[in-house]
């Protein structure tokens, strides 16, 4: 499929380079004149910027200036034409164009839904040319059969949900249940990967339902943006639905309407918070599965010398972060970037350094750390934090519900806009002394303890799982 899309400014829309990754031919024309060209450091690709010519090839995608939109247009032969809604210029040139023409918010673009979009204004018989093709089933021959259906998944994507869904399925594996992964919104994945014994497929939203409909898997696993539909297909194909909710957040409880035939709440105080607005939850089966944590995949031998925050936005208090690098200039200080949120890294500190998203956290991080922050604003759980605890690493947090369910008595608890307060934590904590050993045997305590909740809980897991698949 040939795509031609609009954009006032190019900021790696994963929707675009999802359908690049899939093989379709996509090109851009960047409307913004005043805006960054996406290849700046490479020669010919200013051209792109400067409106003198085009194109240049970057994500696998061929870019163009505003100045040869007809020309791309007459080059290309798209069959689809994308525009920001947002773009009245762009809107009102593309609009007498013999071209199937859609018209998205390109700033919050499901890729799976953006995908069948582009095919549904396709001639018809053109349709499943386009589409990815169906895989071979990997559980084929086994009699049970325990699907997640999901955005994103590691190693691409490691935030907290992510991580938890992978864990929980790997639980299952370990327990003897066939289990799979297929995911919808992952333009950097292969066609197939697999992380743990756990196989991963990627396909768009149309392909991943045509998939499980032949998989006929006896259970599917599902949370976030999937979670209504999956629960839809489950019951269309005869599988028990599973849901999983990692906040209390209306904009993910409101898939709970769907009634799954088992919900899996991520904490006890999402579990209080939820019941008294949403009915399903008193009335469907729930489990409580904390974010589980195996410490001995994230222990360290040695301390670091770095004080760190993980995920550089401004909800995770990155703010917060850099004051206290400026107020304790003789710390070094660490700085990770998050899977999710924007990511403000600049300005870096003099004292700080900053790493990308990394798939090793204990290499990468934990090995570095002398003191954790988390000032975060809203932390439904909080996974880092836990999984510093794993190697006596102090952490000091904002009490928010979710860090204090998680960390109990093993941290120290600060509000975040107290900046002069954590300064002087840090400060306190870095160096040895009582109150630094204490903080390091009350981590190591809260660590055991959560080990131990994590493997009783992963066994309630797997037991109702089991149980789902024998009905």
């Amino acid at each position: 499929m040939r795509i031609l899309a609009f954009l006032q400014a190019y900021g790696q829309q994963e929707h675009l380079r999802s359908m690049a990754a899939a093989g379709h031919e996509v090109h851009v024309v960047i409307s913004g004149r005043e805006q960054p060209g996406p290849c700046a450091e490479d020669g010919v690709s200013l051209s792109v910027t400067r409106g003198v010519g085009g194109p240049c090839v970057k994500d696998g995608m061929s870019f163009w200036s505003l100045g040869f939109w007809w020309h791309a247009v007459q080059t290309v032969h798209p069959q689809v034409v994308v525009v920001d809604r947002r773009d009245a210029k762009m809107l009102r040139l593309t609009a007498d164009l013999r071209v199937r023409r859609l018209v998205i918010d390109q700033g919050d673009t499901d890729v799976g839904e953006f995908e069948e979009a582009c095919i549904g204004l396709l001639p018809f018989q053109q349709r499943d040319a386009a589409r990815t093709p169906i895989p071979v089933d990997p559980l084929a021959g086994q009699p049970v059969k325990v699907v997640a259906w999901i955005h994103y998944g590691v190693p691409y994507r490691r935030a907290g949900s992510e991580t938890m869904l992978h864990t929980m399925m790997r639980a299952l594996k370990s327990a003897g249940l066939p289990v799979a992964v297929v995911c919808s919104s992952m333009p950097d994945a292969p066609s197939a990967w697999e992380v743990d014994d756990v196989p991963y497929l990627r396909l768009g939203t149309q392909p991943a339902e045509l998939f499980l409909q032949r998989m006929e898997p006896s259970v599917l696993v599902t949370h976030h943006n999937y979670a209504a539909r999956a629960t839809a297909i489950a019951r269309r194909i005869g599988a028990r639905p599973v849901m999983l909710i990692h906040s209390d957040l209306d904009y993910s409880a409101r898939s709970l309407a769907a009634r799954p035939d088992l919900v899996v709440l991520n904490t006890e105080w999402v579990w209080a918070s939820l019941t008294p607005r949403y009915v399903e939850v008193a009335e469907l089966p729930t489990l409580v599965v904390r974010p589980p944590v195996r410490p001995q995949e994230h222990r360290t031998e040695a301390a670091g010398d770095r004080v760190t925050l993980v995920n550089m936005s401004a909800d995770k208090g990155v703010e917060t972060w850099r004051a206290m690098a400026g107020a304790l200039p003789h710390l070094p200080f660490l700085g990770v970037a998050g899977a999710h949120g924007q990511q403000l890294t600049l300005p870096c500190p003099p004292n700080a350094r900053i790493i990308g998203q990394t798939s090793d956290m204990r290499r990468d991080v934990w090995a570095h750390t002398r003191v954790l922050l988390m000032p975060s604003l809203y932390e439904s759980y909080g996974m880092a934090a836990v999984e510093a605890l794993a190697s006596g690493i102090p952490v000091i947090a904002h009490p928010t519900p979710g860090l204090r369910e998680a960390l109990g008595d093993g941290a120290t608890f600060l509000d975040r806009a107290d900046t002069a307060a954590w300064a002087a934590a840090a400060d306190e904590l870095y160096q040895d002394g009582p109150r630094r050993r204490a903080a390091v045997a009350a981590a190591l305590e809260r660590s055991a303890f959560l080990a131990e909740q994590t493997d009783r809980e992963l066994a309630a897991w797997t037991d109702a799982v089991r149980d789902l698949t024998r009905r």
